[in-house]
């Protein structure tokens, strides 16, 4: 049975509001093709992070078996505060496809994996682990002081991106065949322990 705009926002808020309170989610036909839905979110934390991270959040909180039935026809535009859609900026995916196999040998090469294992699972005793905010404040100072360009970001963080790494610590877990944050979490798994979760807040 299909569902109104405003019973859509009423599910949509069931589904995300616990994990963004203030979000605000508009619904309504699409200015360009009126027999499709345009639905609008709108969160302050969208702020810190791209528009396919934003995506990517999203639809792991919202059930696919309800996407698949209200929402295969609809646009998204997730949106920082003060924003429209003309301001968002998607990856081209087949460009993302040809630079990943040497933007990820510059990235080992440069040491940055390495780097960014040494602040989310210290070696150094007592030291403490850094915290992954669901963003990449930690990898983007390394990603600076490996050479990467404030221009070259965009291209850099799609490929660690489309492999996974959707944030500091899911680079290590996803988008790197080894690091110690990865064995760490295997090793307590294998002991039967809860392992630890470097999300702040968690």
């Amino acid at each position: 049975m299909s569902r109104t705009p405003s019973e859509i926002i009423n599910d949509l808020l069931g589904f995300i509001a616990p994990s963004y309170p203030n979000i605000d989610i508009r619904a309504e036909p699409w200015e360009h093709d009126p027999n499709r839905l345009a639905v609008y979110f709108t969160d302050e934390k969208f702020s810190l992070i791209y528009p396919y991270q934003r995506w990517h959040y999203l639809t792991h909180l919202i059930p696919a078996d309800y996407q698949d039935e209200h929402l295969s026809t609809s646009v998204w535009f997730e949106l920082a505060p003060g924003e429209s859609p003309a301001d968002l900026r998607y990856p081209d995916e087949e460009l993302i496809a040809d630079i990943t196999p040497d933007v990820m040998r510059i990235l080992m090469r440069t040491g940055f994996f390495k780097r960014l294992d040494d602040v989310m699972c210290p070696v150094e005793v007592g030291k403490t682990a850094g915290e992954c905010w669901g963003d990449f404040r930690n990898a983007v100072p390394i990603l600076h002081n490996c050479g990467i360009t404030e221009d070259e970001l965009f291209d850099v963080l799609h490929v660690l991106m489309f492999q996974g790494g959707f944030c500091d610590c899911e680079i290590l877990y996803n988008a790197v065949e080894e690091s110690r944050l990865k064995a760490g979490y295997w090793k307590a798994r294998a002991a039967g322990l809860e392992p630890p979760n470097p999300h702040k807040g968690a």
